[in-house]
């Protein structure tokens, strides 16, 4: 198949952990800045290593990244190296000011966090105006013909409220809604994580908005799905290739921290850019093991003998390593629950074609390794 080369092609930068929230879901349990952020100097520099290395998108994150006073200046740089930019905030700083703004830096896509009715939403947030915040952060940016999506952690809490959700981003004007599920990982309790008998019902839910009325949609999140019948429904037969940390994704922290994914506990840390260059650490042979170095042998319980793994494996790396403490065993797939209720699926020529090349791969790697 080819060498698959590595190189940070999508990036999300946490350009400060300094927070007006305090979500009840937030993976980094964000709220104050880190100590030592990086300057502004620092943090163009960055940018432009991440030109060089061939970087094509980059997502300023948080925290809150509208809190950090030199977010526009980060963007425009960003812009100027050729890169798409976007930004994801939770709505409660934007006015008509900071909507010129955008407009001014051309940003190739900005996100608002939505999570449920103004209750549920007021609640997860942990501020009682959030909600209307939000909301009227996207009809803002609707009148003013911004690209935007709103972006929702689905767990325990909300999964009852998506078909309202639904509607009430319609009603704000928005045409994209970015679906993800919640991770047990920072500030984030175990209990309010979608329980593997809730989470078929959140892949119905997703299904069913993909067959109906296409008023708004839906964008499936990289944790979400994978094999069988109805995750490889979920991307309209097309296959799912696993996670992608460490090799054409890369998280950044805001104190220069890298991972190859922002999501990621803090053990998947692979250097700080204070201490070695970017290039330095995106270049370490041994970096980023997890998955560049990922053979059947790294994947355990059901996974390990999975017919998908090849392709999948083990789906995202965050939500195996918070349901199950490790790299590959990953319970949250519609494949291992379907094939335990007898339910077999039917791949697309496309899955079924590139499953045959990457076990005939498999095959080579294990009988160079027993020469």
């Amino acid at each position: 198949m080819g060498e698959f080369r590595f190189y940070p092609q999508n990036t999300v930068w946490e350009i400060t952990f300094a927070c007006n929230m305090r979500c009840l879901h937030c993976g980094t349990a964000a709220g104050v800045v880190r100590p030592k952020e990086l300057t502004t100097d620092e943090a163009f520099g960055l940018i432009d290593e991440l030109a060089e290395l061939g970087c094509e998108m980059i997502t300023l994150s948080g925290g809150e990244p509208l809190l950090r006073r030199d977010w526009r200046e980060l963007a425009k740089r960003s812009k100027q190296r050729g890169m798409k930019t976007y930004l994801i905030s939770n709505g409660y700083v934007i006015t008509p000011q900071i909507i010129e703004d955008f407009k001014e830096i051309g940003f190739d896509n900005l996100g608002v966090s939505f999570d449920g009715t103004e209750k549920t939403h007021n609640y997860i947030r942990q501020r009682p105006d959030s909600f209307q915040r939000a909301f009227n952060a996207m009809k803002m940016m609707s009148e003013a013909d911004l690209r935007f999506c709103a972006v929702t952690q689905v767990s325990n809490i909300n999964l009852g409220e998506m078909d309202q959700i639904r509607s009430l981003l319609i009603e704000a004007g928005c045409n994209l809604w970015r679906v993800q599920m919640t991770t047990d990982t920072g500030r984030m309790s175990k209990d309010l994580v979608l329980s593997l008998d809730n989470y078929p019902k959140f892949i119905d839910k997703i299904l069913e908005f993909k067959k109906g009325e296409q008023t708004i949609t839906v964008d499936v999140g990289e944790n979400i799905g994978y094999y069988g019948c109805k995750g490889s429904q979920l991307l309209d037969g097309m296959p799912y290739l696993g996670c992608y940390a460490g090799t054409r994704v890369l998280g950044i922290e805001s104190d220069g921290k890298i991972k190859g994914c922002l999501s990621m506990p803090e053990e998947f840390v692979e250097g700080n850019i204070r201490d070695k260059s970017l290039t330095e650490i995106w270049n370490n042979p041994d970096g980023f093991a997890y998955n560049r170095q990922f053979t059947r042998e790294t994947a355990s319980g059901a996974c390990n003998s999975c017919r998908y793994l090849p392709l999948c494996r083990g789906g995202c790396t965050t939500t195996s390593m918070s349901a199950s403490g490790e790299r590959a065993n990953n319970p949250y797939c519609m494949y291992q629950m379907e094939k335990k209720m007898g339910v077999q699926p039917v791949d697309s020529e496309v899955i079924t074609n590139l499953l045959n090349r990457m076990v005939e791969e498999e095959a080579k790697h294990d009988s160079k390794q027993g020469e």
